[in-house]
Order: C-alpha cells, then sequence, then structure tokens
C-alpha cells in the first residue's frame, strides 16, 4: 500500500514541476565532433586481433579517410586476403563504431560484416569485434583488439 502511495506522490510531482527538456542535437557540435574523429583517426593504423578461441593475435592494418560528404571510410588490409571497406557509424570524443562491407572471412571461409568498437587509449585503439554470418545458418566469430598509428 505504501509503495503504490509514494508511486502515486512521484508521478504527481513529476507532472506538477514538469519533465525535464532535452536540449536539440546542435548541428555545428556533430560537425566539430566528426572532425575531432577524423583528425585522431585519419591515417594508417597496424592492428591485432586476438580471437576468442586464441591467444594468438592476427595483424592486418585499416587505413582511415573522411570522404567528401564527411563520412570516415576505412579499408581493411589482411596480410592473406583481398582488401575490404569498412566506415564509421557512431562516434563520441572517445569511441566510435566501425562496421564492414559484406566480404569473405578467410577464418570462417564465408561471407560475414565485421563490427568493430574501437576506444581511444591515448595514441593508441582498443576494442572489441564480431564477424557475422550473411548466411542463417553460419558460424560467427568475436574477440578483442589492439591498434597503433603506423609512421
Amino acid at each position: 500500500m505504501n509503495t503504490t502511495v509514494f508511486a502515486a506522490i512521484g508521478i504527481g510531482s513529476l507532472l506538477t514541476l514538469g519533465l525535464p527538456h532535452r536540449r536539440p542535437v546542435d548541428a555545428t557540435a556533430s560537425a566539430t565532433a566528426d572532425t575531432t574523429l577524423a583528425s585522431k583517426l585519419a591515417g594508417t593504423w597496424s592492428v591485432t586481433r586476438y580471437d576468442s578461441s586464441s591467444k594468438v593475435g592476427k595483424k592486418f592494418t585499416i587505413s582511415w579517410a573522411k570522404d567528401t560528404a564527411g563520412t570516415l571510410n576505412g579499408t581493411v588490409k589482411m596480410p592473406r586476403g583481398p582488401s575490404y571497406a569498412t566506415k564509421v557509424v557512431w562516434s563520441s570524443d572517445t569511441a566510435f563504431i566501425a562496421e564492414s562491407a559484406p566480404h569473405k572471412s578467410a577464418d570462417l571461409n564465408e561471407e560475414v560484416v565485421t563490427r568493430m568498437v574501437s576506444h581511444f587509449k591515448g595514441d593508441s585503439l582498443t576494442g572489441t569485434f564480431e564477424q557475422r554470418p550473411m548466411a542463417y545458418q553460419g558460424r560467427s566469430e568475436s574477440g578483442r583488439f589492439v591498434a597503433a598509428r603506423q609512421g
């Protein structure tokens, strides 16, 4: 009974005082964040990934650049396999999420899309990845990675 009374008082207080208002998103702030991310990320990165089932790292590179539309696009180059495209789909001051175009995974031997969640740690990146199959019955793979800027 007391819980119901306290809940009613709380809801009544919110209605009387009004709910907090959210400020509209500032387009200038978003553009600044994108520019800041581009300045932090542009260039070539040496990456070592560790699959969840292995302690042995696999090396590859990602080259990032900002296109004319303002999107950060990357090219992933695996030592034994073709390159594939990736792009930033979300970012903040300290992290970003990138998703790849469909590509053939040498490890899984099937078409996958790779999603990376990256965090800036000083001048390096750390994060996690997941390769999801394009086919319903396919296998997925996940793990972690570390990256350092080349040159």
